[in-house]
C-alpha cells in the first residue's frame, strides 16, 4: 500500500541522520525557515537526498511559521517570486514536480484573494516546468478555508487534490469521489502507522486503486 515516506513529520531530519524508509521515494515540507534559499542551501538539501539514494516526489511549499501556528501566507501576501524559482530549482534537481501550497489562517471560508494567489502559484508553477500546486483539506486548524474535499472544489479548478486520509477522518468527511493528484495516509485516532488505530486504510486505498488513481500513497505519520 505504502509507496513513498514523509520525511518531515515523526522522523529524523534528512541533515540529522534520516531512519529506515519505507520506500526510497519522500516527500517533504518546505526544509527552510525562508521562502527564498540560496542555490547552496538547495544543492545541501538535494545531496542530503542523494547521499541516501532518496527520490524526492513531492514538496511542501513555503508556509510561514508552521511551528508557531502558521499554515500558509496566502491570507495576506503573494508567495515571492524567488520562491518560485526556489521550486524551479528543486524540479531541475530532483524531478519533483508536485507541491503542496498551504492557504493561510484567514478564516473558515476560502477568499477571492486566496483563490487568486492560489490560481496564480498553479499557472505559474505549471507554464515554467509542469509543476502541479495542490491543495490539501486539513484538521485540527479552526480558522482554516479547507477542510473537506468539496471546500477545495474551486481551487481544484487550477491545481490537484492532496488528499491526506488522516486529516479528513478527523473532520468526519473522507471523500474519495474526487481523483487526486498525492494521497498521504496515518491511522486515527493517534496519527499512526495503519493498524494502530481503527481507519480502513486499505479498503480506502484500494477503492482509489480501483477508479484509476496510479499516483503515490505517502507515509505520514507520528511513531
Amino acid at each position: 500500500m505504502i509507496t513513498a515516506t514523509n520525511c518531515s513529520i515523526g522522523r529524523a531530519s534528512l541533515t540529522g541522520g534520516l531512519d529506515a524508509t519505507l520506500t526510497p521515494k519522500v516527500e517533504l515540507w518546505w526544509p527552510f525557515a525562508h521562502p527564498d534559499p540560496t542555490d547552496a542551501e538547495i544543492r545541501g538539501v538535494v545531496a542530503e537526498l542523494e547521499k541516501r539514494n532518496l527520490q524526492l516526489i513531492a514538496l511542501n511549499m513555503f508556509g510561514g511559521d508552521l511551528a508557531a501556528g502558521d499554515r500558509g501566507i496566502l491570507h495576506e501576501q503573494d508567495l515571492p517570486a524567488a520562491h518560485i524559482d526556489a521550486l524551479e530549482r528543486f524540479h531541475e534537481l530532483t524531478g519533483v514536480s508536485r507541491f503542496n501550497l498551504l492557504l493561510g489562517r484567514g478564516g473558515t471560508r476560502l477568499t477571492a484573494d486566496q483563490e487568486r494567489r492560489f490560481a496564480a502559484v498553479a499557472g505559474d508553477v505549471g507554464k515554467r516546468f509542469g509543476g502541479v500546486a495542490m491543495v490539501e483539506p486539513i484538521s485540527a486548524t479552526p480558522d482554516y478555508p479547507v477542510t473537506t474535499v468539496d471546500h477545495a472544489a474551486p481551487l481544484l479548478e487550477h491545481g490537484g487534490l492532496l488528499l491526506d486520509l488522516y486529516h479528513l477522518a478527523v473532520n468526519d468527511a473522507v471523500d474519495l469521489s474526487v481523483m487526486p493528484e498525492h494521497v498521504q495516509i496515518a491511522d486515527n485516532p493517534g496519527r499512526g502507522a495503519p493498524g494502530t488505530g481503527s481507519l480502513p486504510l486499505e479498503q480506502w486505498v484500494q477503492q482509489l486503486r480501483d477508479a484509476g488513481y496510479e499516483g503515490e500513497v505517502a507515509a505520514e505519520w507520528l511513531p
